[in-house]
């Protein structure tokens, strides 16, 4: 793997070995004298067999980070320079320098084929048995299957999907953020299915064989299923997940807790939350056996020290501290360097946080000349981190190339997005800071200590004559309310889910100069003016807790005559159609997100939604009952 190869050897460029994700090898030769990826490291470590051998080929480690790197210079940002030395790379060279290989490792041998089904550990027994307890057990008691890399998770999912399939001839759905993901699952229920003479895979989802189908269109149709199998669930945005889980009364969700994707143990603790909620009876099962290696792989080991895959937020049991108690400090990445604790608090809080933390975004936080990074703390305990990128700044001759699209220089993703996509040109040239991430850690969040974090870092910004605050991120209900609260405008939702998150994109900005609020204003009521017309073509699936929290309040009573038309409707005097345009000007006035009766009218009024649609998200018998919620909702809304 790398970027050269010597005569009669196949060079695997890094980019490609994700889809190898899953097979195994006995020699593997890591290159990395010409540029180091990181991600490709993570996945690699992650392929060679216990006994096999990992080969590192890199510069001396003295000069090691003061060389070329070309996965760095791939993604330097424009106007900055490329960061001499690496401070990734020189961790990374220290972590190397003190590893000791073992002079011996443990082999393990494969097990099983395909004339005769794998030996499964005890961990993978008793998966296999609590998978088969929710698909032919009590309905509604979904199954958390968690496991770290290398356990056999996606094996033993394939194989209670192919045994389920072709003894119980069931129906079964998998799905996750990307098809390749699935593939490890795939071929071991394909193993079982093969001796079997009834059941297929990947055709339609018919009795006795099982089918991929992406989130959003499984969603969308609403497919007849006996059981969803739901594969790196952390991948995907929480909001989805949890309709899945209302929609379907057997589902077994997995996750990968510490891997090259780690989602943390924090994906765990807000879906064990909801979960709760909507399914009281859920079980968790985890595989902590490796299946690949043998116990305390000195290589797995290494991985984790070196990318932080295992890094997890602060653990807090004390009181909770007030967000007055709480100071907030920037950091330098010299200062990660020197004191590794911080470096893992911080990562580990990200990791928590976010659906997709790559090692790559270790990386980032070292070696990024754009970045600058805050610390909230508390006893001398990282409670959040914000990572905020600077941008914009961009000069004219550029400005003109990016506004006639000839031009889209890397980084500046804040002010080209604004000039392009929100008609407001003057932000490329304004300075600009846009939040990459922030988080907190999941045990403290609630208590206002984001919005304590997000107002130090635009004090810090004003303090450094920024004119132009903003993030782009997957937008959820939550998420939208918060930047609300902090006077951010939402100025654009991106018509296509994103492929890394599944979500909608949501950009957000806050103007610190008069000029540019007058700006913003514009962009977003030109956001609030066509918002509604876009729910019922591009938005119909989106969550109506989301589109409510993207909602202004519109002070202006109801015309006279429209609430007429309202009561008669509510009443049953008049038909749904009929009332269609007065039902419209009552959804455009709803702005409360936890309002039931106001999602129902998104739902159903603005998205368009047809009456099955709305009695599955809602959990109505049937359209009659739906139709009997929305007039009882109307005549509620409208009476004062």
């Amino acid at each position: 793997m790398g970027h050269r190869s010597p005569a009669g050897i196949r060079r695997l460029p890094p980019g490609e070995l994700v889809r190898h994700l899953g097979s195994e090898t006995d020699l593997l030769v890591f290159d990395a004298t010409l540029g180091f990826d990181v991600d490709a490291f993570a996945i690699a470590i992650g392929l060679v067999r216990g006994g096999g051998t990992f080969l590192l080929l890199t510069p001396p480690p003295e000069s090691w980070p003061w060389r070329q790197d070309l996965c760095l210079e791939s993604w330097a940002v424009h106007g900055w320079p490329v960061p001499r030395p690496s401070r990734f790379l020189q961790r990374l060279a220290r972590i190397f320098q003190s590893f000791e290989p073992p002079r011996t490792s443990v082999r393990i041998e494969a097990t099983g084929g395909p004339s005769e089904p794998m030996t499964l550990t005890r961990d993978q027994s008793l998966a296999l048995e609590a998978i088969q307890r929710v698909a032919l057990g009590h309905p509604r008691r979904p199954l958390l299957l968690v496991a770290d890399r290398g356990r056999g998770k996606s094996a033993v999912l394939g194989r209670a999907a192919g045994e389920l399939a072709a003894i119980h001839q069931k129906r079964i759905l998998v799905t996750a953020p990307r098809r390749s993901a699935t593939e490890i699952l795939f071929t071991h229920a394909r193993e079982v299915l093969s001796r079997s003479p009834t059941g297929s895979v990947e055709g339609a989802p018919v009795q006795g064989g099982l089918a991929f189908m992406a989130p959003d269109r499984l969603l969308r149709e609403n497919p007849d299923t006996d059981l969803l199998l739901v594969d790196e669930a952390a991948g995907i945005p929480l909001p989805l997940l949890l309709e899945l889980i209302r929609c379907h009364s057997r589902v077994v969700l997995s996750s990968t807790v510490h891997g090259y994707e780690g989602s943390g143990r924090g994906f765990e603790v807000r879906l064990g939350h909801h979960l709760e909620r909507l399914r009281p009876g859920w079980k968790r099962c985890e595989l902590r056996q490796p299946v690949r290696w043998a116990e305390n792989d000195p290589l797995e080991r290494l991985g984790y020290r070196a990318l932080l895959l295992d890094a997890e937020p602060p653990s807090w049991k004390e009181e909770l501290p007030s967000p007055d108690e709480c100071h907030v400090r920037r950091i330098i990445p010299r200062q990660l360097l020197d004191r590794p604790e911080l470096l893992e608090s911080a990562f580990g809080l990200m990791v928590s946080a976010h659906y997709r933390t790559t090692p790559r975004d270790l990386r980032y936080l070292l070696d990024a000349p754009n970045l600058r990074l805050f610390l909230l703390e508390s006893r001398r305990r990282v409670l959040g981190v914000a990572l905020v990128a600077e941008e914009g700044n961009l000069p004219g001759t550029l400005q003109q190339e990016i506004l006639e699209g000839k031009r889209r220089p890397r980084g500046h993703l804040l002010p080209q997005a604004l000039a392009t996509r929100c008609q407001l040109p003057e932000t490329l040239q304004a300075r600009c800071w846009r939040v990459v991430r922030i988080a907190i850690n999941p045990a403290l969040q609630g208590q206002g200590l984001g919005s304590r974090l997000l107002a130090a870092v635009e004090a810090q910004a004003r303090q450094q004559q920024i004119e132009l605050l903003g993030a782009s991120f997957g937008a959820t209900p939550e998420l939208a309310r918060f930047w609300r609260r902090a006077g951010y405008f939402p100025l654009r939702l991106g018509h296509r889910r994103e492929a890394s998150s599944g979500a909608h994109a949501l950009l957000v900005a806050k103007a610190l100069v008069p000029v540019l609020g007058k700006s913003l204003q514009q962009a977003h009521r030109r956001f609030q003016q066509n918002f509604p017309l876009q729910l019922g073509q591009f938005f119909t699936q989106l969550d109506p807790g989301l589109v409510l929290s993207l909602r202004d309040a519109l002070d202006e009573p109801l015309p006279g005559e429209t609430r007429r038309l309202l009561t008669a409707y509510a009443q049953g005097q008049w038909s749904y159609l009929d009332a269609l345009g007065a039902l419209h000007q009552l959804a455009c006035r709803q702005h409360a997100p936890s309002s039931r009766k106001a999602q129902l009218l998104v739902t159903k009024v603005l998205q368009g939604r047809s009456w099955a649609e709305v009695a599955t998200h809602f959990g109505f018998t049937g359209k009659g009952q739906a139709e009997a919620a929305l007039r009882q909702a109307v005549l509620d809304l409208i009476i004062p």
